[in-house]
């Protein structure tokens, strides 16, 4: 236990972001707002207020997470401190079909990533130290394609039962309402 104490803080908030949005009638309405924005609408929901909510909830959630990686990870600020690290975030979020445990999978595992790079460094003297700062970029990257192909070769060789789990689990699509403005009441 000597990490961080946000570590030990996103252990639970993603187990909470996945139950509220899945288990919650709030959750239910965000992801109607996302998924079908019209039919959400016409049972009552605020469309535009919600996604404004959500929205402003995804910022300050954001923002605890740079405060938190300027003051535990890259101590101070300078220029270019994050290094690119919004753009692995949203690529994390596209690898993890917008679903929080997934996400969670592909920061943790980007994290994991970066370590064995400083790890394997000592290792391995005469390899560029570029190589290993820029591999967990590299992986990502073909990651993304990986998962974006299409998936129904590799859900052919599993049995019958297994294939529709493997088809939720590969699902990489973004909410059908993402980018799409509402106009209605």
């Amino acid at each position: 236990f000597d990490h961080d104490l946000l570590v030990y803080a996103s252990y639970a908030l993603i187990v909470l972001a996945w139950v509220w949005i899945n288990k919650t009638e709030p959750g239910l309405r965000m992801r109607s707002v996302g998924e079908r924005p019209e039919a959400a609408f016409a049972r009552g929901v605020n469309v535009n207020r919600t996604r404004y909510l959500y929205t402003a909830l995804g910022g300050a959630l954001v923002g605890m997470a740079g405060a938190a990686y300027s003051l535990s990870v890259k101590l101070g600020w300078s220029h270019r401190h994050t290094a690119g690290m919004g753009w692995i975030a949203l690529a994390i979020v596209i690898f993890g079909g917008w679903s929080p445990l997934r996400v969670a999978l592909g920061a943790y595992m980007f994290g994991a990533l970066q370590s064995l790079g400083s790890i394997l460094q000592p290792l391995y003297p005469n390899v560029p130290t570029q190589i290993f700062q820029t591999a967990p970029f590299a992986l990502m990257i073909i990651t993304l394609l990986l998962v974006n192909r299409d998936m129904t070769r590799l859900q052919s060789i599993l049995p019958a039962r297994l294939r529709p789990l493997a088809a939720s689990l590969m699902r990489s699509a973004p909410p059908a309402g993402l980018g799409k403005r509402f106009e209605g009441g």
